[in-house]
């Protein structure tokens, strides 16, 4: 609504003033003179402040019809319009990618003029979806691209693994996208799988020579601050016990690998129908923390290990030797060591 000049009525042998707040912070005192030609003029406004009422703009009311008075206070408040309404063209998906009538397995939308892929496991997802969904995984620390499809009628789960050219392709990422995609898989990959640390001082990531070593040295930070910069690899905090290479004398340090606490924090869960499963574990030959989706209970880790995600046992010459897939087996305990760690 808006306040027009012409709601100021003359009112004969008087000067008024009316105080308006709300805009800028300040306040604005209007002085009216009877008799005074007012030109017509819009105002983005107004309440009174005494009354609650709002102007109307155009109404032919006077001051009085809202019980407006000399030395009144109004109060302004702008009504904004909207930014851009104007929704992202929906994503075309390339000429040379398979499509399907087969509904999209997020949001089952199976309009037949919709675009939605086919993805290399046979099922349906279109671009949008593919974005958000692996948008989601990202999001949560994950750094590879599983199938979400389950099948209505059986309750299997496809879970295989889309590589991210595929991904990039499928969705039809932008190029802001891409670059936020890939950053998120190597920032997830290095933080969450390999141990990778943030140099407290300039915020390099860095990873050491000797997995076991506590007490490091950022060779940058040191040229920068013209003598040895040295940290605990544990609690990122300066080392601080010159006579130790195991304490760094800081009392919040844990003095453990971080990696242990995210698997000793990890929930259970049921694998395969055995009860009371880590949901996390760190691959006996490596280190690298992997974290089980569902089903299957056999992991291959991506430095080659094969070993069963329940009890721990490597595979002997390919061979898991806790029987198949889905046969149950004793739950190993939480681990307690990382190799190399």
């Amino acid at each position: 609504a808006y306040l027009e000049a012409g709601f100021l009525e003359r009112i004969m042998g008087l000067t008024w003033q009316l105080f308006l707040k709300g805009l800028r912070g300040e306040t604005t005192v209007i002085n009216i003179s009877a008799g005074e030609p007012h030109t017509a003029s819009r105002t983005p406004m107004a309440y009174v402040g005494t009354s609650t009422k709002q102007l109307e703009y155009g109404q032919n009311k006077t001051l009085a019809d809202y019980n407006i008075h000399n030395e009144s206070n109004l109060f302004v408040v702008l009504r904004l319009h909207g930014g851009s309404d104007e929704d992202p063209p929906p994503k075309q998906l390339p000429d040379d990618v398979e499509l399907t009538d087969a509904p999209d397995m997020i949001t089952w939308d199976d309009d037949p003029d919709g675009s939605r892929a086919k993805m290399p496991c046979g099922h349906a997802i279109g671009p949008e979806s593919l974005t958000a969904y692996c948008e989601s995984l990202l999001t949560s620390g994950k750094f590879r691209f599983l199938c979400p499809y389950i099948g209505p009628e059986n309750g299997v789960y496809c879970g295989k693994e889309w590589d991210f050219s595929t991904v990039r392709k499928l969705a039809v990422l932008t190029r802001e996208e891409k670059e936020k995609f890939e950053k998120r898989i190597t920032e997830n990959y290095l933080r969450k799988a390999c141990g990778i640390q943030e140099c407290p001082g300039c915020m390099s990531l860095c990873e050491r020579n000797d997995k076991k070593d506590r007490r490091v040295v950022c060779p940058l930070c040191s040229k920068k601050k013209e003598k040895l910069y040295e940290f605990c690899w544990y609690c990122l905090h300066d080392w601080l016990n010159s006579s130790s290479t195991t304490k760094c004398g800081n009392s919040s340090c844990s003095n453990e690998d971080p990696r242990l606490k995210i698997l000793r924090d990890s929930p259970k869960k049921a694998v395969v129908g055995v009860k009371d499963c880590p949901s996390r574990r760190a691959c006996p030959q490596c280190g690298m923390l992997i974290e089980h989706e569902r089903d299957c209970k056999h992991m291959v880790c991506p430095c080659g290990e094969k070993f069963c995600f329940i009890c721990l046992k490597s595979a002997a010459r390919g061979t898991y030797v806790c029987g198949s897939y889905n046969a149950p087996c004793t739950v190993a305990a939480i681990q307690t060591t990382i190799p190399g760690a």
